[in-house]
């Protein structure tokens, strides 16, 4: 937690196309000064009971806005370890921090996943924890359309090798239209501090998602690469739609 609090307040006060480092100047740095503003550092924690995961925030001092369901991260999760959605009960709080400029801003996603959970196994946090499947770094893309989006998302792969991993809406989130996330993983080749990524755009997307290309192959790649001692449990996650 720490550590997620700390690279929010960093990237808060970054220009936008650094947070992607290593990227030469061209379109993946100049679409993603002009049209991405970072919005938030997420992270996906166990605790004993949902209540008592958010008394311990709100101990640290970092008061957890109330909670709402997860549909995207449940379903990874499930697909992930072979688990039944309904038994996965995933919740999204955010976490609003003083930032460096003076505003506050809800910078941290925090995902959790209690151990009274019926789904919840021991093998399954520990794969999640080595991995960090769902810590990114988060950019908002205010006005998405599917033009952009394309353009966006190509660049991201040609010149930050940033592979598509899937994503989904979350009608729970986001306004009446709900949400849609997206998310990308750096190719091993590429390496940089940050891994992963996620563009957060309001409304329903899911039609361009589907349109994405498949890289499966690729991503399991590099979630082996990061810790080849153990590849089982870098196995990614299979691609959402």
């Amino acid at each position: 937690m720490d550590d997620v609090v700390r690279s929010a307040r960093l990237a808060s006060a970054a220009v936008a196309s650094s947070l992607l480092a290593p990227v030469p100047a061209g379109d993946a740095a100049a679409l993603t000064e002009q049209h991405c503003v970072f919005d938030h550092c997420g992270l996906l924690l166990f605790p004993r009971t949902l209540d008592e995961g958010l008394r311990g925030l709100q101990q640290l001092g970092l008061a957890p806005s109330p909670v709402v369901p997860s549909t995207v991260v449940r379903r990874r999760l499930a697909e992930r370890h072979g688990l039944d959605p309904a038994d996965c009960d995933v919740r999204i709080t955010r976490l609003r921090l003083g930032l460096p400029n003076g505003r506050r801003h809800a910078a941290v996603e925090v995902f959790l996943f209690p151990r009274d959970s019926r789904a919840y196994a021991p093998q399954v946090e520990e794969a999640e924890v080595v991995n960090g499947f769902e810590q990114h770094t988060a950019f908002v893309v205010a006005r998405p359309s599917t033009g952009l989006l394309t353009r966006l998302v190509a660049s991201w792969r040609i010149e930050a090798g940033l592979l598509t991993e899937g994503g989904g809406h979350n009608p729970h989130e986001g306004g009446p239209d709900g949400s849609t996330v997206m998310y990308f993983v750096r190719e091993h080749d590429h390496p940089g501090l940050r891994r992963r990524f996620e563009l957060h755009c309001p409304g329903d997307l899911t039609a361009f998602i589907a349109g994405l290309p498949e890289q499966t192959a690729a991503v399991r790649h590099a979630y082996a690469a990061w810790h080849p001692v153990d590849p089982v449990l870098a196995a990614p996650p299979a691609r959402s739609v």
